[in-house]
């Protein structure tokens, strides 16, 4: 168990000393000027738009609770929509903080809930995970696909935007390999313990969650769930584009290319810190310099700093509501 927590502690540290880093980093690159266009973008968004695409966010997550049932009344599992949306609220609020611990948080607040075991319902939300994956994998290979040159360009400037022109290379470059090359190792050393045993339990729970898939009754109702999850996560994305002055050019291909990178960097840090409004502000840096824009970097920095911001707000307000809310203990008398 001490060795479970030092693992999770140093997890927590190193992502969230990731997250810390590369806050530091997004306003150290900046100007002065550039963080007074940075603040004044800010201030002068529309924040109406920024409201509708926090509430197409709460329609998501209402969306993705109601799914969930449908892949749990095949296995004879039965949960009220209110517990299964706040186990989802509360696993986000988690992995805010403990990265990929909130996917296992869900599958023990519903166990407390509805005394539903932990292994089926962490099964069904392996699948669900894996199929999230595939569908912002074939996002960002659109993305790719229809901007190829772009996606090459931008890769460029995130190289030469934290290590300088290839002539310029000084030896920050060679200390942050040091220091990936540490994380990477000692990453390593953390999970090859209990490696062969995560495995095994993932394999088990995802043949569990992915037997429940195949037993949906409701099909073409979880795919509409599905269809409109994705839309609304789209959607809600590129409303902020058009809340903040100088953004709204963007082309539609920009603002995926724009989302497949964010989605990348909410998996480098806890909820994304850092790294996702600085691959946000870079990549819509780079289409609103290509457009004569003035001081792009700060205007993309704000953009992606604005859309990270209310997100993340929103839903730690969500899922401190939902911890509160949320009840603790089965009553056995509504065990069927």
């Amino acid at each position: 168990m001490k060795g479970l927590n030092i693992n999770t502690l140093v997890k927590v540290i190193v992502s969230l000393g990731l997250g810390i880093y590369l806050t530091w980093y997004l306003f150290d690159i900046m100007t002065p000027e550039d963080i007074a266009i940075f603040k004044k973008a800010i201030i002068n968004s529309n924040y109406w738009l920024i409201a509708l695409s926090l509430l197409l966010a709460l329609l998501s997550y209402f969306s993705r609770a109601y799914r969930w049932g449908y892949t749990l009344w095949p296995m004879g599992y039965k949960s009220s929509f209110k517990n299964q949306y706040h186990s989802l609220m509360i696993g986000y609020l988690v992995n805010m903080t403990i990265p990929r611990a909130g996917e296992f948080s869900r599958a023990v607040m519903l166990k407390r809930s509805d005394n539903i075991p932990v292994g089926p319902g962490f099964g069904t939300i392996v699948t669900e995970r894996i199929i999230d994956m595939i569908i912002m994998f074939s996002l960002a290979a659109t993305a790719i696909l229809i901007s190829p040159q772009e996606t090459s360009l931008i890769f460029s400037k995130l190289k030469e935007s934290f290590f300088g022109p290839a002539e310029q290379n000084s030896g920050g470059e060679v200390w942050l390999y040091v220091f990936i090359f540490c994380v990477v190792i000692l990453l390593i050393l953390l999970f090859i313990k209990s490696i062969r045993r995560r495995i095994v339990a993932f394999l088990v729970s995802l043949k569990e969650g992915l037997s429940s898939i195949f037993k949906v009754k409701q099909y073409w109702a979880y795919l509409f769930h599905t269809f409109f999850i994705w839309v609304s996560y789209l959607i809600m994305f590129a409303l902020p584009f058009y809340a903040i002055e100088g953004t709204s050019n963007v082309p539609l291909s920009g603002m995926l290319l724009a989302f497949s990178f964010g989605a990348l960097g909410i998996s480098f840090t806890n909820g994304g810190m850092g790294a996702y409004p600085l691959l946000i502000g870079v990549t819509t840096a780079y289409y609103l310099q290509n457009q004569g824009v003035e001081n792009a970097d700060a205007i993309g920095n704000a953009l992606g700093m604005v859309i990270w911001a209310t997100q993340t707000i929103f839903l730690i307000l969500l899922g401190l509501i939902s911890f509160i809310l949320m009840p603790r203990k089965f009553k056995s008398k509504n065990n069927e």
